[in-house]
């Protein structure tokens, strides 16, 4: 398997579905799954996958999600934060869930709702227990290079780190901290409050799709995949992203 270059960023193509909703006057409110490719000449598959918001067993958003990555049949797996929430109550359905998407490489970073649920401790070991590699704000060795994984911030800062790689975090704010030619991929915004083509909320700098830094770093910003019962989809489809 072929190891990302130091320039292997450079010139980057989006491929496959565009991102962002369309701009129309009638809301849309679609909960259908988009996978979203970009082809980065990893050597490998790389899925990524935040915002799951687990609840339950049997959820329609969870069930897609689990087609679409057997479909994909990914070498390496990133949970990107928010994996559960405070709605979430069934821990034996989320642990099927970790064994049925675990893939040769499973790596995951902690999101929001994992520390304001106080389940951020029962998580990490759930991970654990099922192979996966939690990153609190460290480097791991891959099979296409070295990946840095940053741990939710409460305050929204993070260690500056100069890296060529991958760089995961739930928080796209973290994409700030990032020098170099580094691919960061983050979630956290489930799309943000689009309407009439306009981005009228978001909770982080950055909202959807990708970005490219001063700094030389490249984000991309994922939709995610769930929601709580509260939090409905408008103009934002769920995202599956994966990347080659």
């Amino acid at each position: 398997m072929r190891r990302l270059s130091r320039r292997g960023f450079i010139g980057v193509a989006i491929l496959g579905v565009a991102v962002g909703a369309v701009a129309s006057s009638t809301p849309q409110l679609s909960n259908e799954l988009e996978v979203t490719r970009i082809e980065v000449g990893l050597g490998v598959r790389l899925a990524f996958v935040p915002d799951l918001h687990f609840h339950v067993s049997g959820e329609k958003h969870v069930e897609a999600a689990m087609d679409a990555i057997r479909r994909a049949e990914p070498d390496i797996i990133v949970l990107g934060g928010d994996m559960v929430d405070e709605e979430t109550s069934d821990f034996e359905g989320f642990e099927r869930l970790l064994r049925e998407i675990y893939c040769r490489e499973s790596i995951a970073v902690l999101g929001n709702h994992e520390y304001w649920s106080d389940h951020a401790g029962r998580v990490a070991n759930l991970l654990k227990k099922h192979g996966y590699k939690t990153l609190f704000n460290e480097f791991t060795e891959t099979s296409v290079g070295r990946l840095y994984g940053y741990d939710w911030s409460e305050n929204r800062s993070y260690p500056r780190i100069k890296f060529e790689g991958l760089v995961v975090a739930h928080d796209p704010n973290a994409a700030d901290s990032v020098e170099a030619d580094s691919l960061v991929l983050a979630g956290h915004t489930h799309g943000g409050l689009n309407l009439f083509g306009m981005t009228i909320y978001s909770n982080s700098k950055y909202t959807r799709g990708t970005y490219h830094l001063p700094s030389g770093a490249m984000l991309y910003v994922s939709r995610g995949i769930g929601q709580m019962r509260l939090q409905p989809r408008i103009n934002s489809r769920p995202e599956l992203l994966l990347i080659d």
